[in-house]
């Protein structure tokens, strides 16, 4: 491999922190359900679907908010959770590639 064909250490620099906070079992499972919903969800919905206690999904979902990967936003009495930055998704196509490919 040339070194002119290597992905450019600016973009990498710019991946590793999205990769790095996306790479926990839970996160990767709440992205996995808001790329699956039209819309914003809430932590109840959130919660329910990953099967997972509120305080745990709410601190995955702030870790996931600060690095930019969700938006929040306030719906009256409910915080709305969506994903912001869909190249992260990439992570779980190739997650779900290679699921298939061991089975």
């Amino acid at each position: 491999m040339e070194r002119d064909e290597l992905i450019d250490m600016k973009v990498l620099e710019k991946a590793a922190p999205m990769i790095r906070n996306a790479a926990h079992p839970l996160r990767l499972r709440i992205l996995d359900y808001l790329s699956r919903e039209d819309g914003a969800r809430n932590v109840g919905q959130i919660t329910s679907a990953t099967d997972c206690c509120q305080a745990s999904v709410s601190q995955q979902l702030r870790i996931l908010k600060d690095q930019g990967i969700l938006l929040c936003r306030r719906d009256g009495n409910f915080m709305l959770y969506e994903i912001s930055d869909r190249s992260v998704l990439h992570i779980l196509e190739c997650i779900r590639h290679n699921q298939n490919e061991t089975k």
